[in-house]
């Protein structure tokens, strides 16, 4: 075979169809056809050919089509499965909020249990206190009622002496004066004495009073102090259960925003004739399979990453007959890996290369598979050996909080807009 020919596949056998009707309906048309160049010159020979060639390729057609069917059902039960995961997701959240309210439930319980211990230790502190108190009035007035008592009998002393002074001063009447003037000064000490023992009484007393008075204010700032710390308490931990009520609320509709979209970036491109332009070129493609977030051009072979995060970009090719392939997968220019094939003197066949890479990329950027000088790729209408595929794996963090930014703004205005830019993230 020439460096120019190209090298003939023959045609596969057509499929086996699953409907009885199809293969019986595909068996007349064949017979048909061989009964009419039977009688026919070798160009109904080769007409024949090319028409049972159209037919297998038919068959082929019709297989990829069911194919592709059994391909669609897989994914809607993917996402079936993934739609019944966020549900359980959404329950144990929920779960996860009504433990915390009666964990609060029995916190507010075991507070007011507290204060109800607190007032009664404070009523038996007043109690106390007037206990206190009433003891000490009661020995105040033990206390002046022996200085009564004390005045009555030196009174009465004074009465006994005072009659028996006015018997001597029958009898000695100018002794008698003489000692009763005595007496009445002595009387008037004692008099003196007494009143400023009185006197002094009513100050301890008073000073009694203020003390008691002053010790019941402190009783009642502390008390008052007390209750204003509580009512702090009460409200910071009002403030910190709104917080966390107003956290699990965004980080459920964040759940519920990554559960309504597709959260998902993959393509695969490939080539539907055989590449002969010589190189140093992006490889382009003639179609894709799969397209998932539209970041893939077949036609200028650029891949732009609609998302940032880790992708994993696999490449196959199939090399021309006795002809090399020098390929490599660039990232904004920069050559990340490399595709060779070269040397078929041996076995004068094809051959199958390829690389697989796993990299990371942020939103924006360009990843293609560049030819070099020399590459030649074998690729048919019906045989596309030339695949181009990546795949998200885990988006980024900044991808991550791009999308949490939207569930706290809660799909509208502003957050509608960061939807738009990121593809479904």
């Amino acid at each position: 075979m020439s460096e120019g020919e190209t090298a003939e596949i023959p045609p596969s056998d057509p499929p086996a169809e699953s409907s009885s009707a199809k293969p019986a309906a595909m068996g007349d048309l064949q017979a048909s056809v061989q009964a009419t160049f039977d009688n026919g010159n070798s160009f109904n020979t080769k007409l024949r050919d090319t028409l049972l060639g159209l037919i297998s390729e038919n068959g082929d057609r019709k297989s990829e089509i069911e194919q592709l069917r059994g391909d669609h059902e897989q994914l809607r039960k993917d996402h079936d499965d993934f739609a019944n995961s966020m549900e359980r997701e959404n329950d144990l959240r929920k779960n996860e909020i009504r433990s915390l309210e009666e964990k609060q439930g029995k916190d507010n319980q075991a507070r007011i249990a507290d204060n109800a211990k607190l007032e009664g230790k404070l009523d038996s502190e007043n109690a106390a206190r007037k206990s206190e108190i009433e003891n000490l009035d009661k020995w105040a007035k033990d206390e002046n009622g022996a200085r009564k008592k004390e005045i009555e009998d030196l009174k009465n002393f004074a009465e006994g002496e005072n009659a028996a002074r006015k018997e001597e001063i029958a009898n000695l009447d100018n002794f008698a004066r003489s000692e009763n003037d005595g007496r009445i000064a002595d009387i008037a000490d004692i008099n003196d004495r007494l009143k400023k023992e009185n006197e002094a009484r009513s100050n301890e007393d008073q000073a009694l009073s203020d003390r008691i008075d002053k010790e019941i204010s402190d009783r009642d700032r502390a008390i008052a102090d007390l209750q204003a710390r509580l009512d702090a308490q009460k409200e910071e931990q009002s403030n910190e259960l709104d917080e966390l009520r107003t956290k699990m609320l965004k980080e459920n509709q964040f759940l519920k925003s990554l559960a309504s979209k597709s959260n998902s970036v993959y393509f695969d491109a490939y080539r539907s004739k055989a590449y002969d332009g010589g190189g140093e070129e992006n490889l382009t493609f003639q179609g894709c399979y799969a397209n998932a977030g539209g970041g893939m051009d077949p036609q200028t072979g650029v891949f732009k990453a609609p998302a940032g995060g880790t992708y994993i970009f696999i490449f196959h090719i199939a090399t021309h007959d006795n002809k090399k392939a020098l390929l490599s997968i660039r990232l904004n220019g920069e050559e990340v890996a490399s595709i060779f094939d070269q040397n078929h003197k041996d076995n004068h066949k094809n051959s199958m290369a390829g690389q697989t890479i796993v990299i990371d990329c942020k939103r924006g950027d360009e990843i293609v598979v560049y030819a070099y000088t020399g590459t030649w790729l074998a690729d048919f209408a019906m045989n596309h050996y030339t695949h181009w595929i990546g795949l998200l794996l885990k988006p980024s963090q900044e991808e991550i909080d791009l999308m949490r930014k939207e569930a706290d703004e809660g799909l509208t205005g502003e957050g509608k807009a960061i939807e738009g830019q990121t593809n479904g993230f």
